[in-house]
């Protein structure tokens, strides 16, 4: 496994619980969430910081698998963690 990492900001929404979003940068004014929809931006509502850490695929998360993470950062530059029983039912309704 490679050691290799990346700074990783998590932000909690005021709308719902337990979830999360994960970013590759922190939100400022000057970098905002530009590749995060709107509609995923709305579900949380106005974010607020919860942890800044460095993300590597040797780190364990509790509730995410890192690789995963990483997969969907590198792709779509962000990563959407919500809880798995609400999981199918918020992708139907937002994004279908």
């Amino acid at each position: 496994m490679t050691t290799e990492s990346r700074p990783c900001f998590v932000y909690k929404g005021d709308r719902k619980d337990d979830h999360y979003l994960y970013l590759p940068h922190e939100i400022t004014e000057s970098t905002p969430p530009e590749d995060v929809p709107p509609v995923v931006l709305n579900l949380l509502g106005e974010l607020s910081l919860v942890i800044e850490f460095e993300l590597s695929v040797d780190r364990h998360l509790a509730q995410a698998d890192v690789k995963q993470v990483l997969a969907d950062i590198e792709a779509q530059g962000f990563y959407l963690q919500m809880p798995k029983r609400d999981m199918l039912a918020e992708e139907a309704a937002y994004f279908n």
